[in-house]
């Protein structure tokens, strides 16, 4: 039964996506599929009264039902080759002689899918001159065609429950195209929503961005250049200058680090996010490329660094889960206290490496984990020996993680610490 059920089910989804592809939009292709259910259960409605009308003598009506059921055919035929505005001119066209005839010649309720023919008319179509003369041209034929079922003359009848089975037929047509117009309305109406969320979602990061700019970054580099003019201007000597350059380094430093995130993350919103995975050593690239990044903040907060199980291999984007790791490991440094520690542990799990970035430092409450990776604004705290953070770092962890089929996720306490926690491909 669950077997037939389903080959019944593939088989109105093969009718429906007749014609369909990628390219299409989601409203074209909405309003396609919709027209090849109704066109497609037609078609067996069709044969059935042809079959039914040719051994009953209604050789006229059966030719009717004939053209109906050949017009269905020739319909998805055309839709087949993307030509939905040819497909659904020639179901408008067919539909108001054939209806219209049916319903003269034996008054078996035909005349109501010309009220179908209209929504589906009003629903469908763009071009304004189309959609007006058609319209008129079928409410016109219906108001005619009741006009003359209320005169004498009479070419062949069919039973009553044959006219009730074409007014049902009908009315549930039209139903549906009205519900799906009421679908599209409300999924516009959505998408509208959606987009003016992103759209607030922007200015609250381009006010960020400013921020940063008029900020973060211009108060270190304002620094570097006030002692360089104290140093031309001989207001200090070299070797006062000299005592000073550890602190004035670790500020550019961070300022490079800030214009990195800066760059990479406005690429990716700009031209997304291009990966280019391969199989990575996850021991090499964390101690060649991310801990040598962070080994000045290392020394000048005296925090130790343990590192196990990191012979894992990743299948990911080298440079991206570089900048990931940077990230994290700058975060845990600006959180934990000096003399601290900061452990890196990685472990397999199925076809996943975890990969664990635990200090024990701060920590964060559990309203700001919940928002850590979701909130649209950047959330950034001061760091234990008052470092300045943009709350970027996180976000393009964020995107660049779940970009290499990888999830991120936190746990913390405060005043315990927090473990930053990674999951990537396992490399095959």
């Amino acid at each position: 039964m669950q077997s037939l059920t389903g080959q019944i089910k593939r088989f109105f989804n093969w009718i429906a996506n007749i014609g369909i592809s990628d390219s299409i939009s989601f409203y074209e292709r909405k309003k396609t599929q919709l027209i090849n259910l109704a066109v497609g259960l037609g078609i067996p409605v069709n044969i059935y009264f042809a079959v039914k009308n040719f051994v009953e003598n209604r050789t006229d009506l059966a030719i009717i039902n004939v053209c109906l059921m050949t017009g269905a055919f020739t319909i998805l035929i055309i839709n087949s080759y993307q030509k939905f505005l040819l497909g659904r001119s020639v179901l408008s066209f067919l539909a108001s002689i054939l209806f219209s005839a049916s319903a003269i010649l034996f008054r078996n309720g035909s005349e109501y899918f010309l009220l179908l023919n209209v929504v589906i008319i009003i629903t469908f179509f763009s071009d304004k001159r189309f959609l007006i003369s058609f319209t008129i041209a079928n409410i016109l034929l219906f108001i005619g065609i009741k006009v003359f079922l209320n005169s004498s003359i009479v070419f062949d009848q069919v039973p009553f429950s044959r006219v009730m089975f074409n007014m049902i037929w009908a009315v549930g047509m039209m139903v549906l195209a009205l519900l799906f117009f009421k679908n599209e309305q409300l999924s516009y109406q959505k998408q509208v929503e959606e987009k003016n969320h992103e759209l607030e979602s922007m200015n609250q990061t381009k006010e960020k961005l400013f921020s940063i700019i008029a900020h973060d970054l211009r108060s270190p580099i304002g620094q570097l250049k006030s002692s360089l003019e104290m140093v031309n201007k001989k207001y200090i000597t070299p070797e006062q200058f000299m005592e000073i350059t550890g602190k004035l380094s670790m500020q550019v430093d961070q300022v490079y680090g800030t214009l990195d995130n800066l760059l990479r993350w406005s690429v990716s919103q700009f031209k997304g996010i291009k990966v280019l995975p391969e199989k990575v050593s996850l021991d090499h690239l964390i101690t060649h490329h991310a801990v040598q990044f962070v080994q000045p903040y290392l020394e000048q907060k005296n925090i130790r660094l343990h590192t196990e199980g990191l012979q894992q291999q990743l299948w990911a984007d080298p440079d991206h889960l570089t900048l990931i790791f940077r990230n994290l490991l700058t975060n845990a440094i600006k959180y934990s206290y000096p003399d601290g520690t900061i452990t890196i542990r990685a472990y397999p799990n199925n076809d996943q490496v975890v990969i664990e970035i635990r200090d024990n430092g701060m920590g964060m409450p559990a309203e700001v984990q919940d928002s850590l990776f979701n909130s649209v604004v950047m959330i950034s705290n001061t760091g234990t020996s008052n470092e300045k953070g943009t709350g970027l770092g996180l976000k393009i962890c964020k995107e660049f993680t779940e970009k290499n089929q990888g999830k991120i996720w936190v746990q913390s306490s405060r005043g315990k610490g927090s473990s930053f926690y990674l999951s990537f491909p396992k490399a095959q």
